[in-house]
């Protein structure tokens, strides 16, 4: 979908303006509200391309825990434990962070050896639209992404498109959402989730999504709008995981228990093993493909066949 109906044509003198704002800001004493008057200048006019993401998309959040009893663990947090801010929330704000990818979250959450993962498992179930960020080339040389982040996505080269002083604005705001934030830097995300607010904020838009920072852009990274999740959202499977090393950028990982059904209250029914498919036909057979990280099966129709 195209955003550019309707709009004022971007000003270079308005652009150039605001860009000096943002670059001479003292971050100590500037709250989001002044970036988002900042950025509302540099966005008048902006074009973009938004994609729509298809039901039946497969999306992993995990976290680092003790071995979780109930869905409740595994979405969005409740506002009241949101204490600190983050690349697109404040403090008491809550989104529902999730990767494209299964080995994004582990790297996300800096796993260590001996640590605990819940690693949780969804789909879509209806057309997910989304806003997008991050996607430029100096953005992949700062993270050092294997991906051409200007080029991998056709949404980004429409909106590239629509201009020199569009792309300027366009690769602007992906270094700088994509900055990485080292402890001691949190009033950064100041900037950030001021990005994020005007870029998804409108009700056009159920999600955000992004190079995933924690693996060198080389993954997309997502987060969604809670009223997407709670309508649109829902949970396949869990894995249980225990870190027991990293090496070459690989985690090594042992599965402990999983589990793809819960109770009426939403406890998990733990198998007590890792999850595995089963051919229940006489003859039948399953065609396995590497997708995200992940092995998923198909029967003979082409249907996605879940594990058990």
């Amino acid at each position: 979908m195209n955003n550019s109906m309707n709009m004022p044509e971007l000003s270079a003198n308005e652009v150039k303006q605001a860009i000096l704002q943002i670059e001479n800001a003292d971050f100590e004493k500037l709250n989001i509200e002044d970036f988002e008057r900042y950025l509302t200048s540099l966005l008048r006019g902006y074009a973009l391309t938004a994609p729509k993401i298809p039901p039946g998309t497969y999306l992993y959040r995990g976290r680092i825990c003790q071995k979780p009893k109930n869905i409740k663990e595994m979405t969005y947090p409740p506002t009241e434990t949101v204490k600190e801010c983050g690349r697109a929330n404040t403090a008491g704000e809550t989104f529902f962070y999730a990767a494209a990818a299964r080995e994004v979250p582990f790297f996300e959450l800096g796993a260590k050896k001996g640590e605990h993962i819940a690693l949780s498992r969804w789909r879509t179930t209806d057309t997910l639209f989304v806003n997008h960020i991050g996607f430029s080339k100096k953005c992949g040389e700062q993270l050092g992404s294997n991906r051409k982040l200007d080029e991998i996505y056709d949404f980004v080269k429409s909106t590239r498109a629509h201009g020199d002083l569009n792309s300027l604005v366009h690769d602007y705001l992906a270094l700088k959402f994509s900055k990485s934030i080292m402890p001691g830097e949190e009033q950064y995300y100041r900037l950030t989730i001021a990005i994020s607010r005007k870029l998804f904020k409108s009700d056009l838009f159920s999600g955000l999504l992004y190079p995933a920072i924690a693996m060198a852009g080389n993954a997309d990274n997502i987060v969604l709008k809670k009223e997407f999740v709670d309508k649109s959202l829902e949970f396949k499977s869990i894995e249980y995981i225990e870190i027991k090393g990293m090496k070459d950028r690989q985690y090594e990982i042992e599965i402990l228990d999983s589990a793809t059904k819960m109770d009426q209250m939403g406890n998990f029914l733990w198998l007590g093993r890792r999850l595995h498919w089963q051919i229940k036909e006489n003859g039948g057979e399953l065609t396995m493909k590497s997708e995200n990280g992940m092995w998923s099966a198909y029967d003979r129709d082409g249907n996605c066949v879940e594990p058990e």
